[in-house]
């Protein structure tokens, strides 16, 4: 049986410890701040062990990383080096040279790495997936995904970083492909340089012109709205994942296409449709996938080759902004 500290006793930290429990494999915590990992460790009875013991404890055979994203890349490297599998939450490192330097450790090592893109593992998406797979709604025409809040404002990373690697993630799933290009625009309301909201373009390379796909993410934690939306449009049909809405109405179906006719183009589509889902928590399918990957020795879905395809996307994204009107200067000032 796989045994697994997690690192980092935080908001997400906890759901992480609390599915690990569930699941049967939780063997210890740990957080920088002692009082926090107790109270977690008195919760699912397991013991609070300082960083350095839990490296060296060779019960641990996995751990799971939840702690400040400035430091995921360095925690990493430790728990590689002291021989231990690796769940990382996004994202995975502060910038591309950094994630790069550590996909080269993990090839140097024989340890499972997988990177926590949750969404890949929603039922709806992985539904979504697969009726795209299957050619059902024809050829992509273009992808939205949208992630939009008010709260969790950050200071050291922006709202695309916080919010938008598992968007980013899905659509380069659906695409098969990095993106040709990217467009990134953003503005810092609250903290310089910061950008609270940002909408990212990209574009892939189809067959001709009329094959390229079109992809546009939307990011901010100061909007009056919660909204967490993928929206898929091909040929003949399109999809909706909607993780706002309740279970039976998370992803909808409709078959529609557009006919040209002598008095010109016409769209037509039929009433929009629930797709059938199982109703599992995405959290408890990663992790249990993270586990079977440790003990199969496979690649995980989204190991380290996927998280540097995701990190080159936020990288570029990264670059845009900080060529943008006045390097995003606070509004406010």
């Amino acid at each position: 049986m796989t045994r697994v500290a997690v690192v980092g006793c935080g908001a997400w930290g906890r759901n992480l410890i609390r599915t690990c429990a569930e699941l049967g494999v939780l063997g210890a915590v740990v957080d920088a701040d002692a009082a926090a990992a107790q109270g977690q460790a008195d919760a699912w009875s397991v013991p609070a062990l300082p960083l350095a013991q839990a490296l060296d404890d060779r019960r641990l055979d996995a751990m799971i990383i939840a702690a400040p994203a400035p430091v995921h890349a360095a925690l990493c490297r430790l728990a590689l080096s002291h021989g231990k599998d690796v769940f990382v939450e996004k994202p995975l490192a502060s910038d591309l040279a950094e994630a790069e330097a550590l996909a080269a450790d993990v090839a140097c090592s024989d340890r499972v790495f997988m990177v926590g893109h949750l969404l890949r593992h929603h039922p709806a998406f992985q539904a979504l997936e697969a009726i795209v797979a299957r050619g059902e709604i024809g050829a992509l025409r273009y992808i939205t995904a949208s992630r939009l809040s008010l709260g969790r404002v950050r200071t050291h990373e922006n709202a695309f970083l916080s919010l938008s690697p598992h968007d980013v993630s899905m659509v380069l799933a659906l695409a098969g492909a990095e993106p040709a290009r990217v467009k990134a625009t953003g503005q810092a309301f609250v903290t310089r340089g910061v950008a609270d909201e940002v909408h990212a373009d990209l574009g892939f390379r189809g067959p001709g012109a009329c094959g390229d796909l079109h992809a546009h993410i939307a990011a901010s934690w100061l909007s009056p709205i919660k909204e967490q939306r993928l929206v898929v449009v091909g040929e003949t049909g399109a999809l909706v994942f909607d993780d706002v809405r309740p279970w039976p109405e998370k992803l909808m179906r409709r078959d529609q296409a557009v006919i040209l006719t002598e008095a010109g183009p016409v769209a037509s589509g039929t009433e929009p449709r629930f797709v059938d889902l199982v109703a599992e928590p995405p959290l408890t399918r990663e992790i249990r996938h993270f586990i079977q990957s440790c003990q199969t020795r496979e690649t995980p879905l989204t190991g380290i080759d996927e998280g540097i395809r995701v990190q080159r996307v936020l990288e570029s994204v990264q670059l845009q902004l900080s060529r943008g009107p006045d390097q995003l200067q606070s509004q406010s000032n």
